[in-house]
């Protein structure tokens, strides 16, 4: 078979061309690797553990919406101001869908409007977009998870727009950006992996932090 040609020989010419093929990490080989401990600290923390306490309630539900927009809405902002969002990347904005399940969930627009936004989140240029939709993606595909949780959990009376409603569309967008990270990505796979590095750490710093908002919020 002509495909096999080149991996006839001697037995060390084989070995070293599997190796090769082996040690060749994909961009999203890499940037898991950059990432993985910070997706753990992040998974770990004890405001997304408590999304799968069977004691979780409404209230709590709410307040953690409202934390989640005040770090979301400054990010979504600092990629307005710093990438391309007219190119071939598209940048996902989440806090669309937060506006609608804090209104779905009885907030006023002076409610949401009083939220504390985080004042520190990463920049995000053109170069270090795809590390952006890389985290916002993994968001949207880990939601299906939570949302399944969070219905048996809550009830009828809460709004899952930002976790999902199971439309499947998370998975063909996550598809789609796989294969143009590997096509597209290749000279700034350092900048990418920065940025979702960024991206982690401010995310689990920001939830980590004690909010100033007093009641449901």
């Amino acid at each position: 078979m002509p495909g096999l040609a080149k991996f006839a020989g001697s037995p060390d010419g084989q070995m070293r061309n599997c190796a090769e093929y082996r040690v060749t990490p994909s961009i999203m080989d890499t940037l898991r690797d950059a990432t993985r401990s910070r997706h753990a600290q992040l998974s770990a923390s004890p405001a997304m553990s408590r999304l799968f306490d069977v004691g979780y309630n409404v209230a709590e539900y709410r307040s953690h919406l409202g934390r989640l927009l005040g770090f979301f809405e400054p990010l979504e902002r600092a990629v307005a101001c710093g990438a391309d969002v007219a190119g071939s990347i598209p940048a996902f904005e989440r806090s669309s869908a937060l506006h609608k399940d804090l209104n779905t969930m009885g907030a006023t627009p002076s409610d949401i409007a009083a939220l504390e936004r985080c004042r520190w989140v990463p920049s995000i240029d053109p170069a270090s977009l795809y590390g952006y939709t890389y985290v916002i993606l993994g968001s949207m595909m880990g939601g299906k998870i939570i949302v399944k949780r969070l219905r048996s959990v809550l009830g009828p009376t809460a709004s899952f727009h930002f976790y999902g409603n199971g439309n499947g569309r998370p998975e063909a967008l996550w598809t789609s950006f796989c294969l143009d990270l590997e096509k597209n990505g290749k000279h700034n796979v350092e900048a990418i992996c920065a940025a979702a590095v960024g991206i982690f750490d401010a995310y689990a710093a920001w939830l980590s932090e004690p909010s100033l908002q007093s009641g449901n919020y």
